[in-house]
């Protein structure tokens, strides 16, 4: 069993922890002329997305806290360490994308029934620069979109590029046609664009704060991998679960056909050795049995039911 994360997912965390400080810094100078440039041309597109701005910021600030203690090693009190906070911080930031998301829903009804002038000049120059920035926001994410805090930074610049696309093509719209209406048409238009992937990553926030197994390991898959190592009878009481994107742990009984303390610690090396290279699982505990489920709570004659966390069938379990 690995006591400690491994230094190369530090090393991640470290390494993504900078990239979100330098975007920090960049988001804070769009905000600033997007913010400005909205009071300027009355546009509520630049309006609704210097706000989602604002709340990037503050979101990306939660985010490199979270990054931050995350790295923070083990302890008495938090024994699988503090990775957990990086996903709490994420769950944070999508929520509150998704209640700015509705705002600007409810802004864009109001501009609706209250048209106002907006100058297209100052949307097709805005979103220009806000492009600019963005792309390099996302090229600067895009390799660590792995750990969940900078995935969900990265999808919502790659949001704001498509969204700044639409300003400007709004802006060109309107300066052509007169067609003020686009505006708003297209505010709503990016405020579902918002709520879509802030919903998203919301969810699979929650998927991982409820120890649900990652989407990218196969149960059956892992069970017959080990299983071809040889010398495995049965795989059976697995749990898998996510501390944060990046780090994974598992547990399993596993029984064998030669039941001795040296071909224990081989198979053990073996096992780990697979779980990482195949399923980047980096934190694992295994527990050899001499038969199948030999030592689970339903193997016991004196337990009438079931363990309702042992997800493996069993006959009593029917009666239940």
């Amino acid at each position: 069993m690995n006591e400690r994360a491994p230094q190369s997912s530090n090393y991640g965390f470290k390494k993504s922890e900078k990239k979100v400080f330098y975007t920090v810094i960049l988001v804070s100078i769009i905000f600033v002329g997007k913010f400005t440039g909205a009071f300027m041309t009355h546009s509520l597109a630049l309006f609704s997305d210097s706000w989602h701005l604002l709340t990037d910021i503050a979101s990306l600030l939660i985010s490199f806290w979270g990054l931050k203690i995350a790295t923070k090693p083990a302890n008495c009190k938090y024994t699988f360490g503090y990775y957990r906070f990086s996903i709490l911080t994420a769950l944070v930031n999508n929520l509150s994308l998704i209640i700015i998301s509705i705002y600007i829903f409810y802004k864009a009804i109001l501009r609706y029934f209250n048209p106002v002038d907006v100058q297209p000049v100052g949307m097709i120059i805005f979103s220009i620069l806000g492009l600019i920035v963005n792309t390099i926001i996302v090229l600067n994410l895009r390799d660590n979109s792995s750990n969940m805090n900078v995935k969900s930074v990265f999808l919502h610049f790659l949001g704001d590029a498509l969204s700044d696309i639409g300003v400007l093509i709004g802006g060109v719209i309107i300066y052509f046609t007169h067609l003020s209406g686009v505006d708003t048409l297209l505010s709503s238009i990016l405020a579902c664009l918002i709520l879509r992937n802030a919903f998203k990553m919301a969810v699979e926030c929650i998927k991982i704060l409820l120890e649900a197994a990652p989407e990218e390991v196969c149960i059956d898959d892992l069970k017959k991998s080990i299983k071809d190592l040889g010398g495995v009878v049965e795989v059976t009481d697995v749990h898998i679960w996510s501390l944060s994107k990046e780090i994974l742990s598992m547990t399993a009984h596993i029984s064998l056909k030669e039941y001795n303390i040296g071909n224990c610690e081989v198979k053990l090396h073996d096992i780990q050795h697979l779980l990482k290279d195949k399923f980047n699982i980096d934190h694992s505990t295994i527990q050899f049995e001499q038969c199948t489920c030999g030592s689970c709570f339903h193997s016991k004659p004196d337990h009438k039911y079931c363990c309702n966390m042992c997800i493996d069938k069993c006959e009593k379990s029917k009666n239940y």
